[in-house]
């Protein structure tokens, strides 16, 4: 018979995001223009002129992946969320089966 079980590792879903969150943050505390040469240090008009471009689509690429990565980090929080609650409302039942059984026993019926 086949098994229809499921298991998260929820610790690992929120790991993921936390780790997504921390290398967007430092992709948005530095910026592409102190990593590059500045004019001065290229000596020429064309080379620097080719630089600058450069920058600036460095800049938007990075842009873009910084705010991809934080939404797909925020998406996993969400998802660890999700199976949090989950599994509260689901262990809601056998908790108050538990409680049943204890109070049966109480009564001196087993």
């Amino acid at each position: 018979m086949a098994r229809h079980d499921f298991d998260v590792d929820i610790q690992a879903l929120a790991n993921a995001a936390k780790g997504i969150a921390d290398a967007a943050k430092l992709f948005k505390d530095k910026d592409v223009v102190d990593l590059l040469p500045s004019s001065s240090d290229v000596g020429d008009a064309g080379l620097s002129s080719a630089i600058d471009e450069f920058q600036d689509r460095w800049e938007r690429g990075t842009k873009n992946m910084v705010e991809d990565a934080q939404e797909a980090g925020g998406r996993l929080g969400k998802i660890a969320m999700n199976y949090i609650a989950y599994e509260q409302e689901a262990a809601k039942p056998f908790t108050a089966l538990q409680s049943d059984i204890a109070s049966l026993r109480l009564h001196g019926l087993s």
